[in-house]
């Protein structure tokens, strides 16, 4: 039986000053409708019953996530005390899982990820559930054809054809690279094999478990006692106790490459990772049909490649002549930047916390 685990605990620091710590980018309607969570979760639910869908979230935005999903179960979610990235969120969903149903096929949901063809991603999934009765040993992951030479994503090199289902093809791993430089992103793209990891993948929660045991024991462990203690009155304290002294380390980096056992699905479905405003101009240019995006009371003359993105009702922001520019206004904050310059709003936050504007974070 096939479960979700929607891993919705980052922060978004990129997206910022939209995404803070007390209103993190999950819960944020970045093309004025519904919120990231929203979509996910509305997605997912036209393959999979509410009760067999699991959220993996920050402690401190439970009554948030209620708020905007008003047919989740309180008892569903489960709640970090502190960040330990996303190996221990992905871990500490699928071992609840299995708790509940030793013999359950996951499929691992990113909160913050978009996709044009949805109906697609649906059929990719349910394909994959199938495949693993073929491949129970085996975690099987959509990977997405690059539209340019990102530096903001892994990559998958793809091997032989194993097969094909329903036309869809299914590759071998031939190897795993972390996020490359430009220069090496251009490279990755000329060469035509190399795949955009979309970290989406289906896995049966018993394989996953012996991985973590297999290549992070002590993390395991940790799991293990408390995934033991789950729809019992000492789960909470359980997880306050054994949680925050998991590493902090990305699933990708204690997983993903290093097991040999993937099975790669290339998939063009308009799939795009909201992580920093780059990616937000993205989808909302697709979505207006434009090349110049406002969100807002907003005013534009001769402006082109640009986002210009208010959550200040109260306020007009007008921009005149700019092109490859962001603009993000709210309430206490104004970002202005170069649309290519997305990967240093962290810089920003940085210089915000040596400077003590811990009240802006």
């Amino acid at each position: 039986m096939l479960y979700a685990v929607i891993v919705a605990g980052g922060q978004g620091t990129r997206l910022w000053p939209a995404s803070r710590k007390s209103t993190p980018k999950q819960l944020a309607p970045f093309d004025g409708g519904e919120s990231l969570i929203q979509r996910t979760y509305k997605r997912i639910r036209k393959l999979i019953p509410a009760e067999r869908i699991y959220i993996v979230t920050n402690a401190a935005y439970a009554d948030s996530f209620l708020e905007q999903l008003p047919d989740f179960s309180r008892d569903r979610l489960i709640l970090e005390p502190v960040p330990r990235n996303t190996a221990a969120a992905v871990g500490i969903g699928t071992a609840v899982v299995h708790q509940i149903d030793p013999d359950a096929m996951v499929v691992n949901v990113w909160s913050d990820h978009y996709y044009d063809d949805e109906d697609g991603y649906l059929n990719i999934l349910e394909t994959a559930e199938k495949l693993l009765e073929k491949y129970p040993e085996h975690l099987i992951n959509m990977v997405a054809t690059p539209t340019g030479p990102s530096s903001a994503f892994d990559y998958f090199q793809v091997g032989e054809k194993l097969e094909e289902v329903n036309g869809i093809s299914l590759l071998k791993v031939k190897s795993f690279a972390r996020k490359p430089d430009e220069e090496t992103a251009k490279q990755y793209l000329a060469a035509g094999d190399f795949y955009w990891n979309t970290a989406n993948f289906v896995w049966r929660a018993d394989t996953m478990l012996r991985m973590f045991a297999e290549y992070a024991p002590a993390m395991s462990a940790g799991l293990v006692k408390m995934a033991k203690q789950w729809a019992t009155p000492l789960w909470q304290t359980t997880v306050d106790s054994e949680f925050p002294q998991l590493e902090a380390n990305t699933i990708d980096y204690t997983i993903f490459e290093k097991t040999s056992n993937i099975i790669l699905i290339p998939a063009n479905l308009g799939w795009k990772d909201v992580g920093n405003w780059q990616i937000v101009y993205a989808m909302l240019s697709e979505i207006d049909g434009s090349n110049l995006v406002s969100r807002g009371k907003v005013v534009t003359v001769e402006a082109k490649n640009s986002l210009i993105f208010s959550e200040n009702p109260g306020k007009l922001v007008a921009v005149v002549g700019v092109d490859d520019l962001v603009v993000v206004d709210t309430p206490d904050a104004l970002l202005v930047m170069r649309k290519s310059k997305d990967q240093d709003v962290k810089k920003v936050i940085e210089e915000m916390k040596a400077r003590g504007e811990t009240s802006h974070l």
